[in-house]
C-alpha cells in the first residue's frame, strides 16, 4: 500500500520584500493613520486662542462655578463682546483643568489656581459668535460648555 501525500495547498502571490510579513502590513497600516492624522487633526479652523496674562487685568465680572458636579453649567452666564469675565471652578482643588476654547477667534484666555487651589480662568471675551470650553484632562469630559456672545448687547 502507498500512500499518496496531500495535494499541495494553493496560495496567492507573495508580495516581495518586507511587505511580504506581518510587519510590512502593520507598517503600512501605521503609514495609513499617520496620513489620516494630518489631513485631517493636523490643521487649525481659525485663529488659535492667545494666552496672554491676563492676571493683571480686573475682570468686569466673576462667576463661581460648582466643579464638583463633574459638569460645567454655563447656562445662566451671558457674555458681552470684549469684557472679561473670570469663572472660579469652586470644589475643583486638588484637581488640575487644561480648559480649550474652540470657536473663539479673538479670544484670549488665562487660567491660574487660586490659594484654595480652585481653578481660575480669565476670559476677554471675542467680538462676536460662541465660545465653547472643554476641559482636556482625561476623565474631565463633562466639564464643558459654551458661551454665546451678544453683539450689540449692554449691561
Amino acid at each position: 500500500m502507498t500512500i499518496s501525500s496531500p495535494l499541495p495547498v494553493a496560495r496567492g502571490p507573495r508580495l516581495p520584500g518586507p511587505l511580504s510579513s506581518r510587519r510590512g502590513a502593520l507598517m503600512l497600516m501605521l503609514l495609513a493613520a499617520v496620513i489620516w492624522a494630518f489631513a485631517w487633526g493636523a490643521h487649525e479652523h481659525g485663529a488659535p486662542v492667545v494666552r496672554p496674562d491676563l492676571s493683571a487685568v480686573e475682570p468686569d465680572r466673576r462667576f463661581t462655578i460648582d466643579a464638583s458636579t463633574g459638569t460645567l453649567d454655563l447656562a445662566s452666564v451671558a457674555v458681552l463682546p470684549g469684557e472679561v469675565v473670570e469663572f472660579t471652578l469652586g470644589g475643583s482643588a486638588g484637581a488640575p483643568h487644561a480648559f480649550v476654547l474652540t470657536g473663539a477667534e479673538g479670544a484670549e484666555m488665562d487660567q491660574t489656581a487660586n490659594a484654595a487651589g480652585d481653578t481660575v480662568t480669565r476670559l476677554r471675551v471675542p467680538q462676536d459668535g460662541a465660545v465653547s470650553f472643554i476641559c482636556a484632562i482625561p476623565g474631565h469630559e463633562g466639564l464643558h460648555g459654551s458661551l454665546v456672545v451678544t453683539p450689540g448687547a449692554t449691561r
